[in-house]
This record gives structure tokens, sequence and C-alpha cells, in this order.
């Protein structure tokens, strides 16, 4: 019926890779977005919190909520008061980062499995290409 709906098969696809995602992270004790944004941190270092939220196209206040939750586990650091302040990884955060790379390989793999090598570059490549021309 809705075979033709970009919006439907998009949310229906989004929805089952949430899953598989949340039960992945869940193992490290970290929802998807907390990893993503932490893992970003460590690749990215030195960024203003503000900065983030641009890199991983959140709102300010999302990012702002995730920090404050990696904060009180101890896997980043504050500077300064508000979105400009700094942050960091702290060593049990770099340790994190190890394992968060290990999770995030393992379901790369998952999918390569599941769809096949070139099917999944070809629709992680369409996904980037699309997402980039809608932003415009």
């Amino acid at each position: 019926m809705f075979d033709g709906c970009l919006y439907f098969n998009l949310s229906s696809l989004t929805r089952s890779i949430t899953e598989i995602w949340k039960l992945e992270f869940a193992k490290l004790g970290l929802s998807p977005s907390h990893g993503y944004l932490l893992f970003a941190m460590v690749e990215n270092s030195g960024m203003q919190q503000k900065d983030y939220g641009d890199y991983l196209d959140l709102d300010a206040s999302t990012v702002n909520r995730l920090i404050d939750a990696l904060v009180r586990k101890n896997l980043v650091a504050k500077n300064g008061m508000g979105r400009s302040s700094e942050v960091y990884v702290t060593d049990e955060g770099r340790l994190e980062y190890r394992r968060i790379k290990k999770t995030m390989d393992t379901l790369r793999q998952k999918m390569i499995d599941s769809l096949g090598e070139e099917r999944f570059d070809q629709l992680v490549g369409d996904l980037c290409a699309v997402r980039g021309t809608l932003k415009n």
C-alpha cells in the first residue's frame, strides 16, 4: 500500500535500525546518541559544545542534555557554562570510546551481513547524498 512512499518506508526503516542500535549500545550502558556524541568528541577534540550540535545535526538543547548525561557518567568534563563551554573527554571516556568503536564496527558488519557490502555502501551513500541535498 505504501511501497512508493518515502516517508513511510524511511520511518519504518528508522524504527528497525534504531531498535538494533539501541540493543547494542545498551550493552555499554549508553544510548546510540550518547555513544555517537562521545565518539565525535574523541575524534574531534577541542570543539565547543555548540559545535557538536552542528557536527551531529542536533539541536543545542539535545547536545546539552546528552553532554550532561556523559558528565554524570564521568565520560566527559565541562569547562565553563552554557553552550559555549568547552567539553573534554575523560580517561574513562577514552576507554569507553574504544568500546563504542567496537560496537559501531559490529553494527556495520551486521548490516553488511544482512544487505551485502555493495548494497550497504550504496544505501549509506545515497542517504548521505539525499541528506545533504535536503539540508541545502
